[in-house]
């Protein structure tokens, strides 16, 4: 049978996680497949254990500049000849029947679409205990005005649901997020990549938009993001201090801004956000342990950075509206008790 999609396999915050990626996707991925990595900097024996990884599966690994991830996919579209790419982060882990979920939703007039996908307990802690729980199932970007401006933020309902109270029917959603999509190579053309290191979903979200191509959710294809990463490498530190590099996110915010005119509610929280994961990330490779390193990261984030704008900091949710009216198709009201997860 001939191949139908070709995964593209992205860095997204660090190296060493690249072995177990390919793994899950040669265990778990039954049709044929052309499979890319592309290398922004990996080390050779990061290389060779994906390469012992990958087995009998023919591998193509593009060497590439050292550039944000949007980028340097955007310079690999023109080699892509099947009719569709699945981008997959390099630490996001495939399951069993993603791909067969995921042609058969395309088979049915699918053109771009976002599996079910899940995360482990995060710091922060969960009285549930759950061994993993919703990370991205519904989606919508939603404004609200505040002291005469206007933002928008991305509302996740559904986030850390447990899997089996999300709803099992296919949906609409207004964007997906990059730990993994599947779409029409065709329809990836007519898109401008934005050269951004955050909100580059949201980007892509409102250019489908206004292409008239909806974003299916497949909740059958699960894949799972492991955002709580083991202890990281040195060159794991290099890629992460420069993918979050505050320059970089505030360029973004800026491009989003001239291309879209909004300003996002949470810029200073994302900024933040990025300082406590490099603190994090650092303490972890001096050898702490996670529960410590995130204390540090607490603690110095209180002490060292910009605190929110005061208008800022409540949850705007109630005061929103959505920016794409919801489909007509849209799936039940979410239940309040998960509405606020």
């Amino acid at each position: 049978m001939d191949q139908q999609v070709t995964i593209v396999v992205v860095p997204r915050d660090r190296f060493s996680s690249l072995p177990a990626c390919i793994r899950s996707i040669v265990q778990h991925t039954s049709v044929p497949y052309r499979l890319m990595v592309l290398d922004l900097g990996y080390a050779a024996a990061t290389l060779q254990e994906a390469r012992q990884a990958a087995g009998q599966q023919e591998m193509e690994i593009v060497a590439c500049p050292w550039t944000i991830p949007v980028v340097a996919f955007g310079g690999v579209l023109s080699r892509i000849d099947t009719p569709y790419v699945a981008w997959v982060d390099n630490d996001t882990y495939v399951s069993a029947g993603w791909m067969e979920a995921l042609l058969d939703r395309a088979a049915q007039g699918a053109r771009v679409i976002l599996p079910l996908t899940l995360e482990r307990e995060g710091l922060d802690g969960d009285a549930r205990q759950l061994p993993l729980r919703n990370h991205i199932s519904h989606a919508e970007l939603r404004r609200v005005q505040v002291e005469g401006v206007e933002y928008v933020f991305d509302h996740k309902p559904y986030r850390r649901a447990a899997p089996e109270e999300l709803p099992a029917e296919a949906h609409t959603v207004d964007f997906f997020e990059l730990h993994t999509f599947f779409a029409e190579s065709a329809v990836l053309r007519l898109l401008e990549l934005p050269e951004m290191v955050v909100r580059e979903h949201i980007d892509i979200g409102i250019q489908l938009h206004r292409l008239d191509i909806p974003i299916w959710c497949e909740p059958r294809a699960r894949v799972h993001f492991d955002n709580i990463h083991e202890r990281p490498t040195r060159n794991d530190l290099k890629f992460f201090f420069y993918r979050w590099n505050e320059k970089l996110i505030d360029q973004s915010h800026a491009l989003f801004l001239q291309r879209w005119g909004y300003r996002f509610y949470n810029e200073q929280f994302l900024k933040n956000w990025a300082f406590r994961r490099k603190v994090f990330s650092v303490c972890r490779w001096l050898g702490l342990p996670s529960g410590p390193a995130d204390f540090i990261s607490r603690v110095l984030n209180k002490l060292c950075r910009p605190p929110l704008p005061a208008a800022l900091r409540e949850n705007p949710l109630a005061q929103s509206e959505r920016v794409f009216a919801a489909p007509a198709s849209a799936a039940a009201e979410v239940p309040s008790e998960i509405q606020g997860q």
